[in-house]
């Protein structure tokens, strides 16, 4: 990885504790060990970052030619590999090769519970927040372009749409992009967290 970190904020949460959603699903916020260990689900592995700064959440739109979500919008991640230490060396190692942006040895903000695709993949959300998002060069094989979504969005509930299917299906448009699926989900997720904890300060 490279330098020129950001400054990330060691936000107090309360790790345990229950987050209540808007149709009466509940999430328990984990803990984050500097090992992060792998989970145990059926699913493979990985792993994504999801950076806040006050004005911005950093999307991507991947690349049509990827083999698996190709022209989605999602969040900087990917599959977890052997040389891997963690997951959460999964999430900061494919943020630095898709858009350039060095996490370093920062503890996240909130570790998520892992989100299942249709594709397999058992994806597992770590969610940082910085003062702002440094230069970033995406990565032109995996991604398309970088979007970044505007925070007061991300963080206004009325924006999802939320369906009645057994998953708990989420998606939301936002200037012509569709977000959906695991993206969608955990945007949703994170966003209860940061208004529960708001709402405590």
């Amino acid at each position: 990885m490279g330098h020129g970190n950001s400054k990330c904020h060691k936000m107090k949460i309360s790790f345990g504790r229950r987050v209540s959603l808007m149709n009466n699903e509940t999430l328990t916020l984990l803990p984050h060990p500097e090992r992060y260990r792998l989970a145990s689900g059926k699913g493979r592995q990985a792993a994504v970052m999801l950076i806040m700064t006050p004005e911005h959440i950093l999307l991507i739109e991947r690349s049509k030619k990827t083999p698996q979500h190709g022209g989605q919008i999602a969040l900087p991640g990917g599959k977890w590999e052997t040389d891997d230490q963690s997951l959460w060396h999964t999430a900061r190692r494919e943020t630095w090769e898709e858009v350039a942006i060095d996490i370093g040895d920062q503890h996240p903000y909130s570790a998520l519970p892992a989100t299942a695709t249709g594709t397999g993949f058992d994806i597992h959300p770590f969610f940082v927040k910085l003062d702002y998002l440094p230069k970033m060069v995406p990565d032109n094989r995996e991604v398309q372009q970088i979007l970044t979504y505007p925070t007061s969005r991300f963080l206004n509930l009325e924006s999802y749409q939320m369906s009645q299917t057994e998953r708990g299906y989420v998606e939301t448009d936002w200037q012509g992009h569709h977000i959906w699926g695991a993206t969608a989900r955990i945007l949703y997720l994170a966003a209860h967290v940061v208004i529960q904890e708001n709402m405590k300060t």
